[in-house]
């Protein structure tokens, strides 16, 4: 009997472990659930691809780790109409609830903002800031005839459609458009075009807590008590073409690019002025948004590997090979982007990347350095060629006079010379002179005076 009873005292122990751990696991995903998630990403400056990407990658890893809701930022004057609507597409079919806050004080959602702002789940402003002035324009001016009508009346719908969305007032959203009204905060709140105005994200979380809204066809209810909050900043790769896109900035590197191409075609040479001017068009053109991201990215990929590839067929003494590793580097930034990996590769090794880029830069520079060096030396041709190179004694002088004479192999061919002193064979010696009457060297042991 006691035999008996041990194995079962154990196996009951044994199940009782099983249940423990069971409802522990059960009940961490409900522990995890109580702790609400908020996404928080900043929409600052221009809208332009740069911010397109990174709205759209922040609204995916959002639906990947089920937050709650996105809180996105807002201060930015407008931007391209394309981009506008990439971002209000985004925003309207993600499974994630958006929600739009205008700051800090002083900030603004005017032109393509105010889009934006409207095609939020809710709108929320800071006492302070503005909205609205949504009338397109075109390179800074407005647009004119049935091409500012057209514009008009299909960004006007567009705001129409965002605002009914939401209940929100289809005329004013449309006048936003059509008569350019803009709104202060409290304005906005008043007119319903925005939903609440806090004072600053605290606040505005306080305001959140509770509120529920239809979302993708299902009541939804925000929870913002003791949220986890994780900040989604532009990675580095994205500011740096995000500084690309700086108007002035694009400007230039256009202008550069044109008169690079165009010296290079006017006047070929080692092929600096193409490919710098090729690598300062793409930038440009991508900067202008002319350019989509990946082509421009791909572009520059295959200029880099045809420079490389031509420096190893042409005489361009590294020059050609440099602008090449410059161009590869341009594309690494613009086509592997850290901030769309998640739960994966988090960034470029910058350990690594950086060091080869370095020492193929250098072992370039240093080419460049030999090949400029051999070219600058002065041109040589027949016996003044001979002066200075180096050579081995083939028999031992005999003295002749008050000079020693022998042979000396030099060059790769085999002369008669003398010299001042004694020359054993084997030595060492060095071109003097080239005599002509007869054809000889003057030669000297090396080491000697």
């Amino acid at each position: 009997m006691k035999k008996t009873a041990r194995p079962q005292r154990i196996l009951s122990r044994v199940w009782a472990i099983q249940l423990v751990l069971s409802c522990a696991f059960s009940l961490a995903p409900a522990r995890a659930a109580e702790q609400p998630l908020i996404l928080h990403l900043e929409l600052h400056g221009v809208v332009n691809p740069i911010k397109t990407r990174h709205v759209k990658q922040a609204l995916e890893r959002a639906e990947r780790e089920h937050a709650d809701f996105v809180l996105l930022s807002i201060d930015t004057p407008g931007g391209l109409v394309s981009s506008m609507q990439d971002i209000v597409s985004i925003i309207t079919n993600s499974p994630v609830p958006v929600v739009g806050f205008v700051e800090p004080n002083s900030a603004q959602a005017t032109s393509a903002g105010a889009l934006i702002l409207l095609a939020t789940d809710v709108a929320a402003m800071q006492p302070g800031t503005r909205m609205g002035a949504a009338h397109p324009v075109g390179a800074g001016q407005p647009l004119e005839g049935a091409v500012e009508e057209k514009a008009t009346n299909t960004i006007a719908a567009l705001a129409k459609s965002l605002a009914a969305r939401r209940g929100r007032p289809e005329d004013l959203a449309a006048a936003l458009v059509v008569e350019s009204t803009s709104h202060t905060a409290q304005e906005a709140l008043d007119k319903k075009l925005v939903e609440l105005v806090a004072n600053d994200e605290a606040d505005l979380l306080r305001q959140l807590e509770g509120r529920t809204f239809e979302h993708a066809g299902k009541p939804r209810t925000l929870h913002t008590h003791a949220a986890n909050r994780i900040e989604v900043e532009l990675s580095w790769s994205n500011e740096l073409l995000d500084t690309f896109a700086n108007p002035t900035l694009a400007s230039i590197l256009l202008s550069i690019g044109v008169l690079g191409i165009t010296y290079e075609l006017a006047a070929p040479g080692i092929g600096m002025g193409g490919i710098i001017g090729l690598i300062s068009l793409c930038l440009g053109l991508l900067g202008m948004s002319v350019l989509p991201i990946q082509l421009a990215g791909l572009l520059l990929l295959a200029a880099g590997l045809i420079a490389i590839g031509l420096e190893l067929a042409l005489p361009t003494h590294g020059v050609l090979g440099l602008g090449g590793v410059l161009a590869l580097g341009f594309a690494a930034v613009i086509l592997i982007d850290e901030a769309g990996y998640f739960g994966a590769v988090q960034r470029v090794d910058l350990s690594l990347f950086l060091p080869i880029v370095v020492a193929l830069s250098l072992g370039l520079l240093a080419l460049a350095t030999v090949t400029r060096k051999a070219l600058r030396a002065p041109f040589q041709l027949g016996p003044a060629a001979m002066q200075g190179k180096s050579g081995t004694a083939k028999s031992s002088f005999e003295q002749n006079g008050t000079d020693f004479t022998g042979s000396v192999f030099v060059d790769g061919a085999l002369w008669q010379a003398i010299a001042n002193a004694d020359v054993s064979n084997g030595d060492a010696i060095e071109v003097v002179e080239v005599l002509s009457q007869p054809m000889r060297l003057k030669v000297r042991r090396k080491g000697a005076l």
